[in-house]
């Protein structure tokens, strides 16, 4: 994990992945804010400054895929994680192709988040 502090939007409808997100992030010493659909993100990104997004792929109002695809072409210096339950080689080039920095499998454990992260 890296010793600086970042901003972190961490997007995804299930609040207990934000959560323990956030909070895991929290105690390396980020600053974490959530969203539970792209549309809102979006909104977010916007309005203040983020170094990195996590979001997951399948989300109600906009899907993941989306989202990193309009945040990569309006702020091309943000870093991004796609986060899916659904993996496969299609999946991964749709979130490189849309911008996505890191891909990460669901369900990860915190050691293997931390390792793309």
């Amino acid at each position: 994990m890296k010793t600086s502090s970042y901003r972190i939007l961490i997007v995804d409808d299930e609040p207990v992945i934000t959560t323990l997100l956030a909070t895991f992030l929290g105690f390396q010493g980020h600053l974490c804010a959530t969203a539970t659909n792209g549309r809102t993100a979006l909104e977010m990104v916007s309005q203040n400054h983020f170094d990195f997004v996590i979001t997951d792929v399948v989300m109600p109002d906009m899907d993941g895929i989306t989202l990193t695809k309009k945040l990569s072409c309006q702020f091309p210096n943000l870093s991004i994680m796609v986060m899916s339950g659904y993996y496969d080689e299609k999946s991964m080039e749709s979130a490189a192709t849309a911008g996505a920095h890191e891909f990460i499998k669901k369900p990860f454990s915190l050691a293997e988040f931390e390792m793309c992260f």
